[in-house]
């Protein structure tokens, strides 16, 4: 099978890993549908309907730490410094609160959620001590 052929039969069949134009699919129906749209987004470097999804998941799930999180990675490359904190300062109370029960993931999610907090508001990540604490 040529190149084109794998191509076209690929992206006919929306295989993994294929590029997808995330405007060209159905309207999600749920909170996951939104968050996954919105990363697709965000991806793609469309960060205003990557908002939107994002915060079209939080009007249907307040508790949806993934689109808190999605939200302040576009808010930072927006360049809306207070806004991504603000966001990333939520997903931090929403971790705290045990949104998440997976202990590893809550503890990989507060780390990499504090280090966008650093380097939005002292230029660093700054987990040094928040690492090796836990060591």
């Amino acid at each position: 099978m040529n190149r084109l052929k794998h191509t076209e039969k690929a992206q006919s069949q929306n295989l993994p890993g294929e590029l997808v134009n995330p405007a060209d699919q159905p309207e999600p129906q749920d909170v996951a549908g939104y968050i996954r749209r919105g990363f697709a987004f965000y991806s793609r470097k469309e960060y205003l309907r990557a908002e939107q999804d994002f915060k079209h998941a939080i009007e249907l799930d307040t508790s949806s730490i993934d689109a808190f999180y999605g939200l302040g990675m576009v808010m930072k490359f927006q360049k809306h410094v207070e806004d991504s904190v603000k966001t990333f300062q939520k997903t931090l109370e929403l971790i705290a609160g045990g949104a998440v029960t997976d202990r590893t993931r809550a503890a990989m999610l507060r780390r990499l959620v504090l280090g966008h907090i650093n380097e939005l508001t002292i230029g660093d990540w700054n987990l040094e001590k928040e690492i090796w604490h836990h060591v």
